[in-house]
């Protein structure tokens, strides 16, 4: 299944070879209200798909690329505050440094956004959304398997994949 994800094109995604996140003191844990079992489920998901992919979990001060992640629930300022905080330009979506696989790019309630940021300008580089379509119904279980199937869907059309 292919989903949107849009890439900045002037940066050299062939050298990342490591990554890491945000800690929890961060103006990106402030961004959105998870809890730590989501938070958690969405780490673990991303950190089995990067490192099948032979990325290597890095300390922040080493890594090439930094990797965030919002719940979209529906709030738009919830919305404007992540992008802030990864210096994500919906508008600059249009100019030519910017790649999109697919046309259909928009943000849904139930979206999971992955960002690719920049640690030397903060910035994100690279990001996809994916719906996980929890039900209410769904239990833990369930919902780790949402999630790890929406990230490998995401991660795996990183560029030179």
């Amino acid at each position: 299944m292919n989903n949107p994800v849009t890439y900045h094109t002037s940066f050299d995604f062939s050298k990342v070879k490591t990554y890491s996140f945000y800690p929890s003191d961060s103006k990106f844990f402030d961004s959105q209200s998870l809890s730590h079992a989501q938070r958690n489920r969405i780490e673990i998901a991303i950190e089995k798909s990067l490192n099948a992919q032979d990325f290597n979990y890095s300390d922040l001060v080493n890594a090439d690329i930094i990797v965030t992640y919002h719940l979209v629930k529906g709030t738009r300022q919830d919305y404007q505050d992540y992008n802030k905080v990864v210096l994500f330009c919906p508008h600059c979506l249009k100019a030519n440094t910017w790649q999109q696989d697919n046309d259909d790019w928009s943000i849904y309630p139930g979206g999971l956004i992955i960002d690719l940021v920049d640690p030397k300008r903060n910035r994100s580089v690279w990001r996809s959304i994916y719906p996980l379509d929890f039900k209410p119904k769904d239990n833990s279980t369930t919902q780790n398997e949402k999630t790890m199937e929406a990230v490998d869907v995401m991660l795996t059309q990183y560029p030179g994949n």
